[in-house]
């Protein structure tokens, strides 16, 4: 049934019933590592399908149980690795599901059990919670935090580690490098940022995935263009994949439609008139949503947008949607690195908190139901004519039927398209889309 498409009837309707009895009672659930056991005992080092099926069946069967009895879940995995010590998955699982209650002590003991046993995927897992204790002291960053984390994926890869391990191992230590130069000065930034690019060089080409791949080419072309080093060695790659900046960057006219969205192009450059345009007081929003880890990678191309937006001297109100204080932390780097000095910051936590900023800055009557105090809306309805709504992060739906109510003008920077087939004016859906708003039009390929 694990063959089966996740959506198709047999595997919907058969599949769970049969598991259920594993999460309920502890002696199906030593009869179900018995028969495993008694599966992957007919595998060897050259035949190793029955221990893949086994490992794969006791993963699947441990998820499921995790939704709703996640101590059947944790006793399972417990007991299959008493008795298939072999199986170095298990562990790997087992941290996982740790992780996700939020015992990230007994997660870390769990993959670093997997990686001493040989699972090249817990290197990476074991420096991802690493990483998360790290943060979890306190927000922002403190010296040396992430040392540790990066350590730990710097492990010297071999020929004998599978190309998605590696994948998770390179992208790992990328990612936690990118983070900590997000917080150090600009010396000690521009060396792990310089590190950072070595990782995404050989993660933009074979043998590794096309979403890997790709993004990793726009890391190095948006790094590109920020460091004035040869766009063409930067960009050429993500400019095949048919994205705007990374052509525009390259000095590319006359971009086929078959391969590249010229209506997307068409409303960025608009956008960026609209940008030109902006006379000094006049309002522009910022609405911020999601966590830590969604918004990191945006936090320098969002603040290259925002100074470059900041050059006309616009009155600045910021809408913070974040989920907790390492997320606000990440907000007020964006601010600084950006030049951004907003007049005005709402944190959002009543959802009719936006509906309202929406019809205030729009000039409409205050709905009855807005959260804001009397202070706070006295200064939104004297924040200035609005001129435009800058949107970043992801899950941003509502606010953009918020805004659109209006007839406001929106861009959305994210990853993630909107859902939202009306009220979108421009979207930047990758790093490098942001030198279409920020270089001059036709600035072409740069060497130096």
């Amino acid at each position: 049934m694990l063959k089966e498409d996740p959506d198709s009837p047999l595997r919907a309707h058969k599949l769970y019933p049969l598991v259920e009895p594993v999460c309920l009672k502890e002696q199906e659930r030593v009869d179900f590592v018995e028969v495993a056991k008694w599966s992957a005992g007919f595998g060897s080092e050259k035949y190793y399908l029955p221990a893949e099926l086994a490992q794969d069946t006791l993963e699947h069967v441990a998820t499921a149980c995790m939704r709703n009895h996640p101590e059947a879940a944790l006793d399972l995995l417990k007991k299959a690795q008493q008795s298939l010590p072999e199986l170095n998955r298990l562990p790997v699982v087992q941290a996982r599901l740790l992780a996700v209650t939020g015992d990230l002590e007994g997660a870390q003991a769990a993959a670093t059990r997997a990686m001493k046993a040989g699972s090249v995927h817990a290197i990476a897992l074991t420096a991802q919670i690493q990483a998360r204790r790290a943060r979890q002291a306190g927000p922002g960053y403190r010296e040396a935090m992430l040392d540790d984390a990066i350590r730990t994926v710097s492990a010297t890869p071999t020929s004998k580690w599978p190309p998605i391990d590696l994948a998770a191992v390179l992208s790992t230590k990328a990612r936690l490098l990118q983070e900590r130069a997000l917080w150090q000065t600009s010396e000690a930034a521009a060396k792990s940022r310089l590190e950072a690019a070595g990782l995404h060089q050989r993660l933009a080409g074979a043998p590794f995935i096309a979403a890997t791949r790709t993004r990793a080419q726009d890391v190095l072309c948006f790094e590109a263009m920020m460091q004035g080093v040869d766009r063409h060695a930067g960009c050429k790659l993500l400019a095949e994949t048919g994205d705007l900046g990374a052509a525009l960057a390259l000095g590319m006219k006359d971009l086929p439609e078959q391969r590249f969205d010229l209506v997307r192009l068409g409303r960025l450059r608009a956008l960026k008139a609209q940008v030109a345009e902006i006379k000094p007081k006049e309002l522009v929003v910022l609405v911020v949503r999601g966590d830590e880890l969604e918004l990191l990678e945006w936090v320098r191309p969002a603040a290259t947008l925002l100074a470059h937006m900041n050059k006309n001297h616009p009155n600045w109100v910021l809408v913070d949607r974040t989920e907790g204080p390492r997320a606000q932390a990440l907000v007020q780097r964006l601010l600084e690195l950006s030049g951004v000095k907003s007049s005005l910051r709402i944190e959002a936590k009543d959802t009719f908190t936006m509906p309202c900023v929406s019809a205030v800055i729009a000039g409409r009557q205050t709905p009855k139901d807005c959260p804001l105090q009397p202070a706070v809306l006295k200064q939104l309805e004297a924040a200035g004519p609005v001129a435009l709504s800058v949107l970043l992060g992801r899950d941003l739906d509502a606010e953009i039927d918020d805004l659109r109510l209006y007839e406001l003008k929106t861009a959305l920077v994210s990853f993630r398209q909107s859902q939202m087939e009306k009220g979108v004016h421009a979207w930047l859906k990758s790093l490098s889309d942001v030198g279409v708003i920020t270089e001059p039009e036709g600035f072409g390929a740069l060497s130096k």
